[in-house]
């Protein structure tokens, strides 16, 4: 539902939706920030990405992933529904990663309440 809300804010659903295949990517480990002085690192990766646009063409983009490497391996290979802009086929927007952020983002969310809750609950004992 969320989703869709940002989506429509966006213009994304007056974008054309078709399938397209995820192709090969290249990951790499990059350091992200310092904290206290100690380095914390994250995965930075481009992703090649294949679809047939309306007009019969097939477009292939690259499009940056930045995230913990099971999201390489998770969209590896394998077919997610994109929009793109029908007036600029190299604008384009994958849902399925975004779907991917906002359900891990969420966990984080809850398990940061579930800890607050916990060390609360702790406090008043």
């Amino acid at each position: 539902m969320l989703i869709e809300i940002w989506e429509h804010l966006r213009g994304y659903d007056k974008w054309i939706q078709t399938e397209a295949t995820i192709k090969s990517s290249q990951v790499e480990k990059v350091v992200r920030r310092k904290r206290k002085g100690q380095l914390i690192y994250g995965w930075n990766g481009m992703k090649e990405i294949t679809w047939v646009d309306q007009a019969g063409a097939r477009r292939t983009e690259m499009f940056e992933v930045r995230d913990n490497p099971l999201v390489f391996e998770k969209f590896e290979h394998k077919s997610v529904i994109v929009r793109y802009n029908p007036a600029a086929p190299s604008d384009f927007f994958v849902r399925e990663l975004l779907r991917y952020q906002v359900n891990l983002a969420a966990k984080i969310a809850l398990g940061a309440l579930a800890a607050i809750a916990a060390i609360a609950i702790l406090a008043r004992s």
